[in-house]
């Protein structure tokens, strides 16, 4: 009987080393990967073969990157191109946890995590370089579109805040806690009218305000210079209603006829900051749900995204199937927040007069050009 037992726990075990075996594939980026049409490259990979490349060259050429030599975190050396196919697998599927994709590009766990933190980091230090205020020519162009568009002068671009989703944090979890109840890192974007970040600022705890997030922004500090001339930028009502960022009005139930008009015309506008947080979480699911530990990874890698987002061409995404968004409260921080008192929420942020002034003259205009 023992004997038996014995035997029978030796099958067990052949067969999940089997199975685990069965899940590696096999030389992918020198067999499968060649064979994909450009469609699928773009379907696996969220960009398309050509800025692959171009991405390629550039981190081969990498200080970091060529001052390895040998020395890739194992016994194998890690090509260029390799680097840079396992980071977009990785970014690029929701579910991709680091067990599959180290099966996937034949890694160990601990060398999938030198990988994934390498092209995190040049990519990261590409964002001074892809992430920028606009030139002249630039606000030009942007504040043409949505003039002729929406009938909105003076916009050179919408700023938003977004929240990555995390796990439980290590440190002080209960200020990451969003209010809709999840773990969150907080991230900033500044958006032109065609979906490309002229600014991000990442990193405060779920729990904070925009409005704060915004104050302790070098965008803040940037604006006069950034929105010269009479320029401006548009926000919704979490943020205070300056000279160079216009708000709409408050809906107390007794906004004018003009004012609802402006409120409209604006939030068409805004659509442009939404429309660039979705089209980055669906080229790179992981920002759905981030399973990263380290803050100050998650925040480069968040970057990192951002810097590949501005890249990457728009129609890339009638390539990509939808994605399936998780905003469920996590009940982790349901367990944390239970019998502790809510924390007083932030204020109506405080408008500037000159910005309300604008809003007001701006409002004006809207509403006559309804009846020219």
């Amino acid at each position: 009987v023992r004997l038996r037992f014995i035997n029978a726990i030796v099958e067990i075990a052949e067969g999940f080393v089997q199975r685990i075996h069965s899940t590696c594939i096999t030389n992918y980026i020198e067999n499968i990967v060649p064979m994909y049409t450009d469609r699928e490259f773009v379907m696996h990979f969220r960009l398309k073969r050509t800025l692959f490349i171009s991405i390629v060259e550039k981190f081969s050429h990498w200080p970091y990157f060529r001052n390895l030599g040998g020395k890739h975190g194992g016994f194998k050396v890690v090509s260029a191109e390799k680097h840079i196919l396992t980071f977009l697998w990785f970014a690029g599927h929701q579910s991709a946890s680091f067990r599959d994709v180290a099966d996937r590009f034949d890694f160990s766990l601990s060398t999938l995590e030198s990988v994934l933190r390498r092209v995190t980091q040049f990519l990261y230090d590409m964002r001074n370089e892809v992430i920028r205020y606009p030139t002249e020519v630039e606000k030009q162009r942007t504040q043409r579109y949505y003039l002729e568009s929406k009938g909105f002068p003076g916009v050179i671009g919408c700023i938003d805040g977004s929240h990555i989703r995390i796990d439980k944090p290590s440190e002080d979890p209960m200020a990451y806690i969003n209010r809709k109840h999840y773990f969150s890192v907080h991230m900033q974007g500044t958006v032109n009218e065609q979906k490309k970040f002229l600014d991000v600022f990442i990193g405060y705890p779920g729990s904070v305000h925009d409005a704060r997030v915004f104050a302790n922004s070098s965008l803040a500090e940037d604006l006069p210079i950034l929105c010269e001339n009479g320029s401006i930028l548009l926000g919704d009502a979490a943020y205070p209603c300056l000279l160079q960022l216009i708000t709409p009005y408050r809906d107390n139930g007794h906004l004018t006829q003009a004012q609802r008009n402006f409120n409209r015309i604006h939030s068409q506008c805004r659509i442009s900051v939404e429309h660039g947080f979705g089209i980055l979480k669906q080229r790179f699911r992981q920002l759905y749900f981030l399973k990263l530990r380290n803050m100050q990874f998650i925040v480069k890698f968040i970057f990192a995204c951002c810097v590949l987002h501005n890249l990457a061409d728009l129609d890339d995404l009638q390539h990509m199937e939808e994605p399936e968004v998780d905003n469920h409260a996590d009940i982790n921080a349901q367990v944390l927040l239970h019998n502790v008192p809510a924390a007083d929420r932030d204020g109506d942020p405080d408008d500037d007069r000159h910005g309300r002034d604008l809003r007001d003259e701006l409002c004006r205009q809207l509403f006559q050009r309804r009846f020219e």
